[in-house]
C-alpha cells in the first residue's frame, strides 16, 4: 500500500511540474508575441515614415521634408532582420517574413525611384505618374497585410497556449481528487491527504495566478464570459479601453456596457456561437474613452474535464488604425480615377477642334512652310486625342466596366483594315498579315480594332526598323487565335509579369516617337477580359516576341 501511495505521490508531483513548465512556457511565448508585435509595429512605422517624407518632398520639392524617409533608409534593414529573427522558430512565419522582405526592399525602390524623379527638372509629373499607378499602395497593402498574418499567427498561438494551460489546470483538478481518492482508499493517513490537497491548491493558485500575470501584462484587451453571459474577469487593457475600473465592468453582460445595439446583437450573436462550442473572430465597433474606435475580437471557448463548455475567454486588439488607413486609401483612389475621367473628358473637347480646323487647313494649298506647321499640330492633337482615350478606358477599367457592344463581325476583315491602316501610317515598314478558317463572331468590331492596332504598334516600336511584323487569324477550329509576331530584343522576365499593368513599357525602344503613357496593354488586357478571352505573350532572343489573343465567338 506504501507503494502505491508513493506511485500516486510520484505521478502527483510528475502532473504539477507539467502543468508548472506549461505555464513558465506559455509566459515566455507572451514575451516573444510582444517582441514580434512590437518589431512589426516598428518595421511598419519606419515605412510609413520613410512614405511621409517622400509626398511632403513630391508636393513641395524641399529635401527638407526628406528627413523622416533619410532615417527610414538607415533603419528599415535593421528592424526587417529583427522580425526575420524572431520569426526564425517557426516555418510558417519564417515563409510569411520571407514574401515580406522583398516586398519592402520593392516598396523602398519605389520611394527612392518617385524621390529621383522629382529631382530632376520637370520631374515632379513624372513622379507623380508613378504614384499613380497606385504599386506603392499596393505593395504597401501588401506588406501590412503580411505584418497582419505574422501578428494574427502570433496572436492565435499564444490564445492556444492559455487554452492549454486552463485546460491542463481542469486536468490536474481531477488527477487530484482521484489520487486522494486512490490514497484514503489505500489507507494512507489523513495528514498526508490533507497535505497533499494543500500543495494541490497551491499550485492551482499559482496556475491561476500566472494566467492573471499573463493577461494582466498585455496590451490586448481580455476578458471571460460566464454561461450567463456576464464578464467574470477584465484586465488592465479592458478597463483602460472601456474608461471605467473593474469593478464598474465586472458582472455585466453586453447589453450592460453601452455598446451599440448593432455591436450588443453582434455581441450577444457570437458569445451564443462560442458557448456552442465555436471558435469565433468578428470586428466590432465601440466607442471609448479615445472615441470611435474598431477591435477584432476572437472569442475561445473554455472547456472542463468533460469537454463542457464553461466559459468564454474573449481576445480583442485594437484595429482601428489600419481600418482607417484602408478607408481613406480607398478613397484617395477613387478621388483619383474620378479625377482621370473628368480631365479627360474635358480635354476631348478642345483637342477635337483643333484636329477639326487642323484638317480643314490641310485641305487647302499651304506654303510648305505652314503645311508643315499645320501637321505637326495635327499629329501631336491626335496623339494627345489617343492618350486621353487611353485614359478614359484606363479610368473605366479600373472600375471593371469597359462597354462592349457585341455585334455580328469578321476578324479577317477586322486585321485586314487594321494592317491597312497601320502600313500607311508606317510606309517604310513591313507588315504581313496571314488569315485562314472562319473569321465570323459576336464581339464589339470597335474595341478588337483597337486591341489590333494597339498590339501592331507595340510590335512596330520595338522591332528594328528592316524587319517584318506578322499578324495572323488563325479561325479553323474553336475559338479563333490572334497573334502578332516582331523580331528584336526579348522582354526582360522581371519585366513580363507586369507587362499588361498600367504605365509599363519595355526598356528597348526602337522608334522614340511612338512612345506612350504606357496604357495600351493594360486597356488590351481588359478589353479581352471583356469578351471573355485571355492574352498572353512569349519572348525570347532566338524566336522574338509574340502576343496571343484568343476570344471566345459569344
Amino acid at each position: 500500500m506504501a507503494l502505491v501511495a508513493s506511485l500516486l505521490l510520484a505521478l502527483l508531483l510528475w502532473a504539477s511540474n507539467r502543468s508548472w513548465q506549461s505555464l513558465i512556457e506559455a509566459e515566455s511565448w507572451v514575451k516573444h508575441t510582444q517582441e514580434i508585435q512590437l518589431a512589426t509595429e516598428r518595421l511598419q512605422s519606419i515605412l510609413v515614415d520613410a512614405e511621409t517624407g517622400q509626398r511632403g518632398f513630391l508636393v513641395t520639392g524641399n529635401e527638407p521634408y526628406l528627413t523622416p524617409y533619410r532615417q527610414a533608409l538607415g533603419r528599415y534593414r535593421t528592424a526587417l532582420t529583427e522580425v526575420q529573427q524572431l520569426a526564425a522558430y517557426s516555418p510558417a512565419q519564417q515563409q510569411r517574413v520571407e514574401r515580406l522582405a522583398p516586398l519592402v526592399e520593392m516598396k523602398m525602390e519605389e520611394l527612392a525611384r518617385t524621390i529621383h524623379l522629382r529631382r530632376q527638372a520637370g520631374g515632379q509629373e513624372a513622379a507623380l505618374a508613378v504614384v499613380r499607378t497606385d504599386l506603392g499602395k499596393r505593395t504597401m497593402d501588401e506588406v501590412r497585410g503580411v505584418l497582419q498574418e505574422v501578428n494574427q499567427e502570433e496572436q492565435h498561438l499564444l490564445t492556444v497556449l492559455t487554452a492549454q494551460a486552463q485546460h491542463r489546470g481542469h486536468q490536474l483538478r481531477l488527477f487530484i481528487f482521484s489520487t486522494c481518492v486512490a490514497l484514503a482508499l489505500a489507507g494512507g493517513s489523513a495528514w498526508a491527504g490533507y497535505r497533499r490537497q494543500f500543495m494541490t491548491d497551491a499550485a492551482l493558485r499559482e496556475s491561476e495566478e500566472s494566467f492573471r500575470r499573463l493577461t494582466e501584462n498585455s496590451p490586448d484587451i481580455v476578458s471571460r464570459f460566464d454561461p450567463r453571459r456576464r464578464l467574470i474577469y477584465v484586465n488592465p487593457a479592458a478597463c483602460h479601453a472601456m474608461g471605467c475600473g473593474p469593478d464598474e465592468l465586472l458582472g455585466r453582460t453586453p447589453h450592460e456596457l453601452g455598446l451599440s445595439s448593432a455591436a450588443e446583437a453582434l455581441c450577444a450573436a457570437t458569445l451564443d456561437k462560442a458557448f456552442a462550442g465555436e471558435d469565433v473572430t468578428m470586428v466590432v465597433p465601440a466607442k471609448d474613452a479615445l472615441g470611435n474606435r474598431c477591435f477584432q475580437t476572437r472569442f475561445v471557448p473554455e472547456r472542463d474535464a468533460r469537454g463542457q463548455v464553461v466559459s468564454v475567454l474573449s481576445i480583442s486588439w485594437d484595429v482601428t488604425r489600419f481600418a482607417r488607413q484602408q478607408e481613406e486609401e480607398r478613397q484617395r483612389a477613387d478621388f483619383a480615377q474620378q479625377v482621370v475621367g473628368i480631365v479627360s473628358h474635358d480635354l476631348r473637347t478642345p483637342l477635337n477642334a483643333i484636329l477639326l480646323s487642323t484638317a480643314s487647313l490641310l485641305r487647302r494649298e499651304l506654303d510648305e512652310k505652314t503645311t508643315t506647321a499645320v501637321v505637326r499640330i495635327h499629329s501631336v492633337a491626335e496623339r494627345a486625342s489617343r492618350m486621353i482615350r487611353d485614359l478614359l478606358d484606363f479610368t473605366q477599367a479600373r472600375l471593371g466596366r469597359i462597354p462592349i457592344d457585341r455585334r455580328r463581325v469578321n476578324l479577317h476583315e477586322l486585321a485586314h483594315h487594321a494592317v491597312e491602316e497601320v502600313r500607311l501610317a508606317h510606309p517604310d515598314r513591313t507588315v504581313e498579315l496571314s488569315l485562314e478558317g472562319d473569321g465570323w463572331g459576336q464581339w464589339d468590331g470597335d474595341r478588337l480594332a483597337q486591341v489590333l492596332t494597339n498590339l501592331l504598334c507595340n510590335a512596330l516600336a520595338y522591332s528594328p526598323p528592316n524587319t517584318p511584323v506578322q499578324v495572323a487569324v488563325h479561325g479553323s477550329s474553336g475559338d479563333p487565335v490572334l497573334t502578332i509576331h516582331n523580331l528584336g530584343e526579348p522582354i526582360p522576365p522581371e519585366l513580363r509579369s507586369r507587362l499588361f499593368e498600367p504605365m509599363q513599357r519595355g526598356a528597348f525602344l526602337k522608334d522614340r516617337s511612338s512612345r506612350s503613357i504606357g496604357l495600351g496593354l493594360f486597356i488590351v488586357k481588359h478589353i479581352v477580359m471583356a469578351h471573355g478571352g485571355h492574352v498572353d505573350v512569349k519572348s525570347t532572343k532566338e524566336e522574338g516576341t509574340t502576343f496571343l489573343v484568343r476570344v471566345p465567338r459569344a
